[in-house]
């Protein structure tokens, strides 16, 4: 089975992000009404306005872990029931966006609760207060959360044919922590230390915003000298 464009997934899940986004900036500032008043825009829609997007999202990182589970049975010639990758999927899915996203919109609510009393005390116009609030809603935003989420979306449908694999054979395999190995990457203080070094902290990938490493799993007896001290010390 052809492994699906990572990238071309990714740009797809920052389109469809980007169009969200835009859409709740509008449907935020129409509720705030001209002046702004934060108390127009009710609790609820903190709590709940994520759903739409969650729901439009989702298909693609379930495409993405299933695409990564398959490529990992691939790798070491197993065969797991698909009815039972498809669950983990829409599982891991399912909590993780609900996860991120209720984060998002509650860093994105307090944001707003400075800014527009703010708006409100300094004259601002709408077209200021929505220029002031398009961080929190701009196309960066939307890239940034698609690269983090296609990483971590790589990284659990690994996790779960691991997971699986040790179900069936009972060896436990040691996830191995790899990146790009650039110029980029060898500047970042939370995944150069990590690169071909055995995942010892139930950190995985992304360690960050846009991180792009990813876990490969190999046996213990593969490990190299280097790798086999740190796992060792662990």
């Amino acid at each position: 089975m052809p492994e699906l464009d990572r990238f071309e997934l990714e740009r797809r899940l920052a389109r469809i992000l980007s169009k969200d986004l835009q859409a709740e900036l509008k449907k935020l500032l129409d509720m705030l009404g001209d002046p702004p008043n934060m108390s127009n825009v009710p609790y609820s829609y903190w709590q709940t306005g994520w759903k739409l997007i969650a729901k439009h999202i989702e298909p693609i990182l379930v495409d993405f872990f299933i695409d990564q589970a398959m490529a990992a049975m691939d790798e070491v010639s197993i065969t797991i029931d698909l009815a039972v990758i498809n669950t983990d999927a829409i599982e891991w899915a399912t909590n993780n966006s609900e996860k991120w996203l209720q984060q998002a919109f509650g860093n994105t609510y307090e944001g707003v609760s400075v800014l527009v009393p703010k708006a409100y005390e300094e004259g601002w116009t709408i077209k200021e207060l929505a220029k002031q609030l398009e961080r929190y809603y701009s196309p960066v935003r939307a890239e940034m959360i698609a690269a983090t989420e296609m990483t971590r979306a790589h990284t659990e449908g690994r996790r779960a044919v691991e997971k699986r694999y040790y179900e069936q054979f009972g060896e436990h395999r040691i996830a191995i922590w790899k990146t790009a190995n650039d110029e980029i990457v060898r500047k970042c203080p939370e995944c150069w230390p990590r690169d071909n070094m055995p995942v010892t902290d139930d950190v995985y990938p992304p360690a960050h915003p846009r991180c792009r490493c990813r876990i490969n799993y190999i046996a213990e007896k593969f490990l190299t000298p280097k790798q086999k001290e740190k796992w060792q010390s662990r």
